[in-house]
């Protein structure tokens, strides 16, 4: 299926007549737009190369981008090499050398752009540029006078194209044309197609014009389809605004994502924390029945410590009872003064042979005070103190007796702030409590102590 860009399907003639050559080559004169309405975009596309001359700058930028394997000249075809004035309109194939042209272009409100360019003639180009076989000329300039001035520059005999396509003439047919032998094979009311006598088994291809059988669509925007520059604009609106809310939609996608994520995250936290409560709840509660356990347990032998406290009291009752009764007895008062008889008569004995010790320790004891009292005297007054230390320092022998003394008061005194009286036993026996537990015991001492005897 072939693609037609030519706005009367120059391409699709073109290809017809031209199919069984590979990779040939073109001239396109005034080629204009690289796609839209170009007689050659088909043919390019195919495999073909050739040489493009268009002085109109913004068609020339986009055919170097667009047709990089071509050589594109930003130059206009004249019968001789030159400079001239010309006259573009940018964007668009109004552009023209005519000054009358450009001005009226102004007059009607177009934007046009006065500029310089080169002129050259179609056989130097040639002779620089095409090496090789010229399959066909394309001319695409609106102009007759401009299409006359191109053919003038050009030597048909010599580089002989196949083919010739230009615009139709209002008059006879071109007189170059005519005297290199050029025939018409083809006329549309808009294009004249020319064969070279050489060729001129290819006017047969030419004898109809475009149909199905050529196998073609139309190129996107081409001149001859429904205009889709209101669809594309309602399309393209159509399509931002669908961005714009699918751009909205994924925000807010991303925004409920990161919502659900942190209540996810929220949910599996509260989980744990559920978990750690029940692990706890379990914990305490396990405690409390241990607690309560022993609470209990703790009642339980405080109820047998009561009754046996009880028991003890009663039996301690008991024994003070006997004993109250033992000392109330007429025989224990008839035979106290046995008791104390006897308690003379056992500690008497050892009371008279403690006696020297306890006289010598007496006097010793008050000489102790005396020697500390005239020490801390003299310590006091250090005068005194080292007239005495002199004094004792001249008699050998009473050093050592007085630092032993000195050291002995000392010792005393430091035994004495530490030592307590120790409380003399009570004068009655007690009674046989052996059998009694310890409690109990310790109980009846202080009851005994707690009594008044006689």
């Amino acid at each position: 299926m072939l693609t037609s860009y030519a706005p009367y399907f120059e391409d699709l003639m073109l290809w017809r007549a031209l199919r069984h050559i590979e990779h040939g080559r073109y001239l396109d004169v005034g080629a204009g737009d690289p796609r839209n309405g170009s007689v050659t975009q088909l043919f390019y596309a195919q495999g073909w190369h050739g040489i493009n001359l268009e002085p109109a700058h913004s068609h020339w930028q986009r055919l170097r981008v667009e047709r990089p394997a071509d050589r594109n000249l930003a130059l206009a075809a004249a019968a001789a090499a030159g400079q001239a004035d010309f006259y573009e309109v940018p964007g668009s194939a109004l552009s023209t050398l005519d000054a009358a042209h450009g001005a009226q272009l102004r007059a009607d409100g177009h934007e046009v752009v006065l500029r310089q360019v080169a002129l050259q003639t179609l056989d130097h180009v040639c002779a620089e540029q095409l090496g090789g076989p010229l399959h066909f000329l394309h001319i695409g300039l609106a102009d007759a006078a401009a299409i006359e001035a191109a053919l003038s520059g050009f030597d048909l005999a010599r580089w002989q194209p196949w083919l010739v396509v230009l615009r139709a003439p209002h008059g006879a047919p071109l007189a170059q044309l005519q005297a290199a032998g050029y025939t018409l094979a083809y006329q549309d009311g808009w294009k004249h197609y020319y064969v070279a006598p050489q060729q001129a088994a290819l006017a047969e291809a030419l004898r109809l014009a475009p149909n199905p059988d050529d196998g073609y669509q139309l190129a996107e925007g081409h001149a001859r389809s429904f205009p889709l520059d209101d669809w594309r604009q309602r399309t393209a609106a159509a399509e931002e605004e669908a961005a714009t809310s699918r751009q909205w939609a994924m925000a807010h996608v991303a925004e409920w994502k990161h919502k659900y994520a942190q209540l996810e995250q929220q949910r599996e936290r509260s989980e744990q924390i559920q978990a750690e409560l029940t692990r706890v709840r379990a914990i305490a509660d396990e405690q409390a029945a241990r607690l309560e356990h022993d609470r209990q347990h703790y009642l339980d032998q405080r109820a047998q410590m009561d009754q046996r406290l009880a028991a003890e009291l009663a039996r301690v009752a008991d024994a003070h009872a006997q004993v109250e009764g033992v000392y109330a007895s007429l025989s224990w008062r008839i035979t106290r003064p046995l008791r104390g008889i006897k308690l003379v008569l056992t500690r008497g004995p050892r009371w008279a042979l403690r006696l020297p010790g306890r006289l010598r320790n007496a006097v010793m004891s008050r000489v102790r005070r005396l020697l500390g009292a005239t020490l801390r005297y003299v310590n006091a007054r250090p005068r005194l103190a080292f007239f005495l230390r002199r004094a004792i320092s001249r008699v050998p022998f009473l050093v050592p007796l007085a630092r032993a003394v000195h050291l002995r008061v000392k010792f005393a005194q430091s035994q004495g702030a530490g030592s307590s009286a120790i409380p003399s036993a009570n004068a009655h026996a007690p009674a046989d409590l052996s059998q009694l537990p310890e409690s109990a015991r310790r109980m009846f001492e202080d009851l005994r102590r707690s009594l008044p005897h006689s």
